[in-house]
């Protein structure tokens, strides 16, 4: 990354001063993300995104190349799967005969489990031949069941091609998900798509329209706490928009949502609604997070310890894992860091390898390496380079 972003740099002629002001951040910083000793993070690298008048991808490079087979498969089937939503909005009538609603489900259900192991290649092949069964489905009979389907699928395949590096993809697949919310018009799952609509937009640094539509659907929802996984669904907004909140630097708000999504979570308990993992646990992941990306790596240490995941899918867990792998590598325990950074790849391979966190804190792991050590190995899997 630091490559990419002296090449930005000096191709419009700015001098690191120059391009650090208008970034916001200190000029020997800058300097020193350039030269790769210093890791960014997400909340960073859109400063200087903006600040270079480019996008987070075109700093971050992704997608990346393909490390194994699984992996190359999946983007392949991120292609595929651009194709065949670009041609199945919802408000097209169908053009084929619908499948048996158990089928539908069942397959929904698969393709949401392998998204939950991380098995990205695994779901999005099998939502290309998912989608058009689903767009024909939502115009029968019974098209609530495949609605709240369409929903919670399009919500995974965003995940997916987020995760792999492919927004734009990403954003078309929120859209089918805010699509058929609307169809079904459930504040829940308005609320649901979006959040996703909200984790495309942050991702690419627009936090405040993300902030500002997913108020706008906690607003509704609000008044409809008492259907089903309202509250869970709600709940998991305020973590959406202390996400968006830090990302506009309202330290305040922030945490406010955070303190908000920790009292629902204690009234709610742990659920798998809208497959959102909703609970005091999740809570706890996000407050990592926060922990770090506020400049308190200790303090997320300490949260993390001893917080019980092994009930959770891989899709929750390798966040973690990635994020204590920062928070470890900023408080200068680099040995552990790298086994947190081998522990996520085990658990999630695609996952890993085309995470940009894990990518930046492999590199500076790899800088600051004196001798032959497992984090080589690791980048060498990523594509890595000192």
């Amino acid at each position: 990354m630091g490559d990419r972003i002296r090449g930005r740099r000096e191709l419009r002629r700015w001098s690191i001063r120059h391009a650090a002001s208008r970034a916001g951040i200190a000029h020997t910083t800058w300097s020193r993300i350039e030269r790769g000793e210093l890791r960014t993070d997400r909340y960073m690298v859109a400063d200087i995104a903006a600040a270079l008048e480019c996008s987070i991808a075109d700093l971050t490079g992704q997608p990346y190349t393909p490390a194994d087979r699984q992996l190359e498969a999946a983007h392949i089937a991120a292609e595929r799967l651009w194709q065949t939503m670009m041609a199945l909005p919802l408000d097209e009538p169908p053009t084929a005969g619908s499948p048996a609603e158990r089928d539908l489900w069942a397959e929904a259900e698969l393709i949401r489990d392998l998204y939950a192991r991380t098995d990205y290649a695994g779901a999005l092949g099998r939502l290309v031949g998912l989608a058009p069964a689903l767009h024909t489905a939502a115009h029968g009979p019974d098209s609530a069941t495949a609605l709240t389907a369409a929903v919670q699928v399009y919500g995974v395949g965003m995940g997916a091609l987020l995760n792999l590096g492919h927004p734009a993809y990403a954003w078309l697949a929120a859209q089918r998900c805010t699509e058929a919310a609307q169809r079904l018009n459930d504040p829940a799952a308005l609320a649901v798509a979006a959040v996703n609509r909200g984790r495309v937009s942050s991702h690419t640094g627009a936090f405040g329209p993300a902030r500002s539509m997913v108020e706008r659907a906690a607003a509704e929802l609000d008044q409809h706490t008492d259907s089903p996984a309202a509250l869970d669904v709600l709940g998991f907004t305020h973590l959406a928009r202390a996400h968006h909140a830090t990302g506009m630097r309202d330290q305040a708000a922030a945490a406010d949502h955070l303190a908000e999504a920790g009292r629902l979570a204690q009234r709610t308990g742990e659920t798998e609604a809208w497959d959102l993992q909703w609970g005091p646990r999740n809570v706890s992941l996000w407050t990592v997070s926060h922990q770090i990306d506020t400049g308190r790596p200790g303090e997320a240490v300490e949260t993390a310890t001893g917080l019980d995941v092994a009930s959770l899918p891989a899709v929750r867990t390798v966040y973690l894992y990635t994020d204590l792998a920062r928070a470890l590598t900023d408080v200068r325990r680099d040995d552990e860091a790298v086994r947190m950074l081998l522990t996520a790849e085990r658990v999630a391979p695609q996952h890993t390898r085309s995470s940009a966190a894990a990518r930046e804190t492999a590199r500076a792991l790899l800088h600051k390496a004196r001798r032959a050590s497992a984090v080589q190995g690791l980048c060498e899997r990523m594509g890595v380079a000192n």
